[in-house]
């Protein structure tokens, strides 16, 4: 064999590895493509089959509030709004709060402080409606 006849056999093994090399990498990201696929599949799945739930829950609900106003049996419910808002007003704050906190001790300042500082603005603004409101 001459000299070019070696080198051509090096070159093509060299390119032989790398292609052996790629598929398996391939072959791993397909894998992992297809692992991750029904991972995002699940939450998906969940919000459909919970929106599902949750429309016929009201729809049945709304049936039997229909035959009870037919039969003459129903009574109307009344809503504290101003107790509503204190109690959800305090669940917010001190809800939004302790997240802050967590927060900030965990990741410092970063924009997660928003998953905090969210209900804790809310809860503030329900627990100042229920002051105000007389």
């Amino acid at each position: 064999m001459d000299l070019e006849t070696k080198e051509l056999l090096i070159k093509i093994s060299e390119q032989l590895e790398k292609l052996t090399q790629q598929l398996a990498e391939c072959h791993v990201s397909q894998a992992e493509s297809q692992v991750n696929s029904i991972l995002y599949m699940v939450p998906i799945f969940g919000i459909v089959f919970g929106s599902t739930l949750l429309f016929f829950i009201f729809y049945w609900w709304y049936r039997q509030r229909l035959e009870l106003i037919r039969s003459g049996l129903y009574k109307q419910v009344q809503f504290d709004l101003r107790a509503y808002s204190f109690f959800l007003g305090l669940l917010l704050t001190f809800t939004g709060g302790v997240l802050s906190l967590v927060f900030i001790m965990v990741l410092g300042k970063s924009l997660a402080i928003l998953g905090g500082l969210v209900p804790l603005a809310v809860g503030l603004s329900l627990l100042t409606f229920y002051k105000y409101q007389r």
